[in-house]
């Protein structure tokens, strides 16, 4: 049976809200609260550490220990309450919501985080009991963390330790049916690889604005911020890691106009589109822009790029960078993508909403906010959005369909079906436009997360037939 953390838009809900018993102020704080709030599926972990207000207080090594904690208690969530029950004998699943997020954070840190010394992990940990259960409680969660730490210096002997089958999913530190499908799209060789990719920290990327000062005044800022350099990606250098610390909302790297956050994955799905100077593009769910900008940057000031979303508060979000590129080509249309009427573009990009299962390491809180029925509920709705786009394509245009998640039902199964339904469109291999290696038989561009450390993106590329 796929043992599972309880349903966090049910009981998990119950967690006290308004009290945060780490107080405020601090890295294990705000840690606490962004956990618990990606955790309930109010927004996306991503989005939730950059703009939260508590982490732009923090000076950046504390804000970068603040996102280490969250995000890590988010992924190893399912290994950290095994190892707790394991330490209680059963008696942690008892025990109310708050003292096991308490529980989760302090069992994370002893375990995983080597800067902190367990002693501060432990009396951290007990001080926050105390303040939302009794002494008993208090005593209970000293004596579990202290053995997780003995433990952790001595691990036991075979002999001593619980008989356990584990299953992939309790590996992985995610629902079962979750591991699954990674192994199904991976192989069950790659075991221990993507279990290394979903749980390690992201790796995240500034891509450089063309008309940006470029990686020297990247770097330059970033050593103001006593943060390590950036390191250009080997295959598009246009997009540079940087450390987690340097991409809250107030860093100094958004006070100009030299890049957005972006994964080099999606790089590839906008080389997809093969575009040139002067071009006319839909961009279909195009909020929150980053996709966008790259679009308009190619395009230039004689092409157009329509960026259509429905949701007005991302929405928001992408007419900010608009207005910080001063990227005029670029016009925002609040709508819901069955109501453009007749417009029609030489490329349309439908990157469509998805489980988005190619982000674990920065949306950690995916595996348990999403299910199994997702999946088809979403693939059944990525059928209706991708014959709608098409519908916008141009005579002879392109048309590339996107998502940023692993299961063939929203992928391979999508491409198929609407290939079978519009005889108007043919599949173009994507071997001409990214390299090989992220390239499969099919033609379709797919990366491989546990291989290449990027996100998970699929994308094909269509064209329309001309009527001529």
């Amino acid at each position: 049976m796929d043992k599972k953390p309880r349903n966090p838009r049910g009981s998990q809900q119950r967690t006290q809200r308004g009290v945060n018993p780490f107080g405020e102020g601090n890295a294990r704080a705000v840690a606490y609260d962004i956990a618990t709030k990606a955790f309930r599926g109010e927004e996306r972990f991503e989005h939730i550490w950059k703009n939260h207000p508590g982490l732009v207080q923090l000076p950046p090594r504390d804000r970068a220990l603040a996102v280490h904690i969250a995000s890590g208690v988010l992924r190893q969530y399912r290994r950290l309450d095994a190892h707790a029950r394991h330490l209680t004998s059963g008696k942690s699943s008892g025990l109310n919501d708050t003292v096991q997020w308490i529980m989760r954070l302090g069992l994370f840190q002893v375990l995983d985080c080597d800067r902190i010394p367990a002693h501060a992990a432990v009396s951290t940990a007990v001080d926050a009991t105390k303040k939302v259960s009794h002494q008993g409680i208090a005593g209970l969660m000293n004596a579990v963390l202290r053995r997780a730490a003995r433990e952790k210096e001595t691990p036991p002997s075979p002999e001593q330790k619980p008989a356990e089958s584990l299953t992939w999913g309790e590996r992985f530190s995610m629902p079962d049916w979750m591991a699954d499908v990674f192994l199904e799209r991976y192989g069950r060789d790659a075991g221990e690889r993507i279990a290394g990719w979903a749980n390690a920290p992201p790796h995240y990327y500034i891509r450089l604005s063309h008309a940006g000062a470029g990686l020297e005044r990247v770097n330059d800022l970033l050593k103001e911020m006593h943060l390590s350099p950036g390191r250009p990606h080997r295959e598009l250098p246009e997009y540079v890691g940087v450390d987690t610390a340097a991409l809250v909302s107030d860093s100094p790297l958004f006070k100009e106009p030299l890049g957005w956050v972006q994964n080099p994955a999606a790089g590839f799905v906008v080389a997809m589109l093969g575009l040139h100077d002067g071009d006319s593009v839909i961009d279909f769910f195009a909020a929150p822009g980053g996709k966008t900008l790259a679009i308009s940057e190619i395009v230039g000031s004689s092409g157009q790029v329509l960026a259509v979303d429905k949701n007005a508060e991302r929405l928001r979000r992408l007419i900010e960078n608009k207005m910080r590129f001063s990227a005029e080509n670029i016009l925002p249309i609040e709508a819901d993508v069955a109501s453009l009427g007749d417009r029609m573009a030489t490329h349309v990009l439908a990157d469509v909403p998805c489980s988005a299962l190619g982000t674990l390491p920065k949306n950690p809180e995916v595996r348990w906010t999403k299910s199994i029925e997702d999946i088809t509920r979403l693939a059944r709705s990525q059928r209706i959005w991708l014959n709608v786009a098409a519908a916008h394509v141009a005579d002879g245009g392109v048309l590339v369909y996107s998502t940023c998640t692993v299961p063939r039902q929203e992928n391979e199964d999508v491409v198929r079906s609407f290939l079978e339904a519009n005889s108007a469109f043919e599949l173009e291999s994507a071997a001409d436009r990214v390299p090989s290696r992220y390239v499969t038989a099919e033609g379709f561009l797919a990366t491989n997360p546990p291989r290449d450390g990027l996100d998970g993106v699929f994308a094909a590329r269509f064209r329309r037939r001309s009527s001529a």
